[in-house]
């Protein structure tokens, strides 16, 4: 009975003892590793070294794109990668396509997102939808994308015709067009030296606001591509000459009219054809969000020389800041993740200040000022605005610009090698579109991924379908101007003929 045995039960305890502290010793381990692992440690095989990890995402438009890091291959798009702090340089590659690429350094328990890049067709399929006598006097697209208007100055000498194009059925043999016309009559004047301009679009995707310019004047005219009868003139609807007028909540049941002479800014109610009495006096520029928020450039009050950027929040106005009065004024507004930031300077100021949620700080009284949180400068920037999706700020002065991250605190500023034809705009989210040399330029917010597409006679480079996969652009050929389709497929992608 070995259990009675003094010298051999000391031989099973210390047996024993030694399994538990082994055991001990590898719970340990395993949650020093789990307790290291989540908190972006990881364990370097080779050196036996304990390493800082970050977390990596990295998509594309398409998808199933190769993923290369520092020259080695990885996964395909959309992918999630755990990887250890360092500098990367990554590439993304699909056949057909150019390549996407950027170098970026990823820091220790920090998360790494590239899912923006859109990867432009090598060579794109073009293809052409229709050709036109002369150039259209307007090229405008809904915001849903769905519908593309385009002027067809050839078809009437009594009122404009649009083609108006769905979008959504460029992959048809066929795809669908139709014409409407604003009503005969509503335009002042209407001649061939008639010219409309874009104002903005409601969020109905129907309803459209002009400007028609006539030799001796102008006017509003509120355009309703679904149901053209129902388009009216806001000139004779109100009985006013208005200098600008914005949609109210992006609605066209209101309206805000600005008489430049008097410096106001009034509400017209569409249905019962009335004005109110200015809400806002002594305005040199204006934006308007949603319902009863007013970003506004004023000089009433002010010192020669000087203009202050204020805030009409429903019948209150709070100064942001006081400074150089300019030929051009910056202003914009948006949400983003669920804040609201402001921004507002001139080209004479060379710098535009960035305000967060500014009405928290804020109140009614004179001696009120909101806290700036980033000045971003450049010298005579004369336009700017947010991107699509509101994470980026961006202030251009020709080739030069400026812009700030909102999600990642990220400021870039840069200058294009390439001319352009015209102010750039935001593509998408990410992106800026435009026209250099003559074809379509697209960039990333930050300069990188510079590509030249097709032709293009549009200085704003060209319309996205709703899904990004077709590009409408018009473009000078032999046979007159040509509305295009560029698809932005490629390869495998492209759908069958």
């Amino acid at each position: 009975m070995d259990y009675l045995d003094p010298r051999k039960r000391r031989y099973y305890n210390v047996r024993l003892l030694v399994g538990y502290v082994l055991v001990a010793i590898v719970i340990g381990l395993a949650t020093i590793i789990v307790v290291y692992g989540a908190n972006g440690y990881g364990f370097n095989t080779k050196t036996g070294q304990i390493v800082e990890n970050g977390l990596l995402f990295v998509g594309s438009k398409p998808g199933g794109a190769q993923i290369i890091l520092n020259g080695q291959p990885k996964n395909t798009t959309p992918a999630r990668m755990i990887l250890p702090a360092g500098n990367y340089t990554l590439t993304i590659q699909k056949q057909g396509y150019r390549d996407w690429t950027r170098s970026f350094a990823l820091d220790g328990q920090t998360v790494g997102r590239y899912v923006y890049p859109f990867l432009l067709p090598t060579t794109p399929r073009v293809t052409t939808l229709q050709t036109y006598k002369t150039s259209p006097g307007l090229i405008t697209e809904s915001p849903n994308r769905h519908w593309l208007l385009v002027e067809n100055n050839s078809l009437s000498v009594q009122s404009p015709v649009f083609d108006q194009y769905d979008t959504t059925t460029l992959d048809k043999t066929t795809p669908s067009v139709t014409r409407v016309t604003i009503p005969a009559g509503l335009l002042t004047n209407y001649s061939a030296q008639s010219k409309l301009a874009l104002v903005e679009w409601s969020t109905d995707n129907n309803n459209v606001l002009l400007r028609h310019t006539y030799p001796g004047g102008s006017e509003y005219i509120v355009f309703d591509r679904a149901d053209p009868a129902q388009s009216f003139n806001v000139n004779s609807t109100l009985k006013t000459a208005p200098d600008l007028v914005s949609l109210y909540n992006k609605s066209v049941s209101q309206l805000y009219i600005y008489d430049a002479a008097s410096g106001s800014v009034r509400l017209g109610s569409v249905f019962s054809r009335t004005l109110a009495a200015p809400i806002i006096k002594g305005v040199l520029a204006y934006k308007p969000f949603g319902k009863n928020l007013v970003l506004y450039v004023t000089n009433d009050k002010e010192p020669a020389g000087r203009v202050a950027a204020k805030i009409w929040n429903n019948g209150h106005s709070y100064t942001l800041f006081e400074f150089q009065a300019g030929r051009h004024y910056l202003i914009d507004l948006a949400q983003f993740q669920g804040h609201f930031y402001y921004f507002a300077g001139s080209d004479a100021e060379g710098r535009v200040n960035l305000y967060k949620d500014p009405l928290n700080d804020l109140t009614d009284s004179a001696s009120g000022r909101a806290r700036a949180f980033l000045s971003l400068s450049l010298p005579g920037a004369n336009i700017g605005g947010f991107s699509d999706n509101a994470q980026f700020i961006g202030i251009e002065n020709g080739q030069q610009l400026a812009v700030y991250d909102l999600q990642n605190l990220n400021e870039y500023n840069y200058t294009l090698k390439q001319p352009l034809a015209g102010d750039l705009q935001w593509m998408d989210g990410d992106r800026y579109i435009g026209d250099s040399g003559g074809k379509v330029f697209v960039s990333d917010y930050d300069g990188a991924n510079q590509q030249l597409l097709t032709a293009t006679n549009l200085p704003t480079g060209g319309f996205f379908s709703g899904d990004y996969n077709h590009l409408l652009t018009l473009s000078t050929t032999t046979k007159g101007v040509t509305l295009q389709d560029v698809d932005m497929r490629a390869g495998a992608d492209l759908p069958k003929q």
